[in-house]
């Protein structure tokens, strides 16, 4: 017999103390769980934006040189810089989904256990509902409030770096054809 139908037939313990362990449990791995994917998500973007210049800065470097190295090499690097930046993003959007799972959990704990009414904090005659909760709330008040958000600012760069990268290859595909002269 599996571990968990032994475990589903067991009634929840009385003990007050074991109750509140759990809700601690709960609340930690949460939070963990949260704290973990926002640093990755964080050093991720660190990451991007120390290597992108570099990325950069070598394509603008095989554009100089392409009379010694030739023409291909000054379109394919931005154009793998392209790549990579979709990479990133890509890893990013992955990163908020867990974030988002992460946060809905918090939310549950603050509505539930944290800031409930049997708890309740009172803030200028109203209850208090939590900080996950209030700035959910406060993000979706405004037709703005999405875009001076973290992730919208995290795409915008994203996206930038992907025009520049396009531009910069397009650019040299241009001299390549002979369209624009140096």
């Amino acid at each position: 017999m599996p571990l968990t139908d032994i475990l589903s037939r067991t009634p929840p313990p009385e003990d007050a103390r074991a109750t509140m362990e759990f809700e601690k449990m709960r609340f930690e791995l949460s939070w963990r769980y949260f704290d973990l994917h926002a640093r990755q998500r964080t050093q991720l973007f660190h990451f991007f934006v120390i290597l992108s210049p570099f990325v950069f800065g070598g394509c603008f470097y095989l554009l100089k040189e392409r009379t010694y190295l030739g023409y291909s090499p000054s379109i394919i690097a931005p154009c793998a810089g392209g790549l990579l930046v979709l990479v990133f993003l890509g890893l990013d959007r992955r990163n908020r989904q867990m974030i988002d799972v992460a946060e809905r959990a918090l939310m549950l704990l603050e509505q539930q256990f944290l800031f409930a009414d049997y708890r309740r904090l009172d803030v200028e005659g109203a209850t208090f509902p939590g900080l996950f909760t209030i700035e959910h709330n406060e993000n979706d008040k405004t037709a703005l409030g999405k875009l001076r958000g973290h992730t919208a600012l995290i795409s915008a760069v994203y996206l930038l770096s992907l025009a520049a990268f396009a531009a910069l290859a397009a650019y040299a595909y241009l001299i390549f054809t002979g369209t624009v002269k140096l």
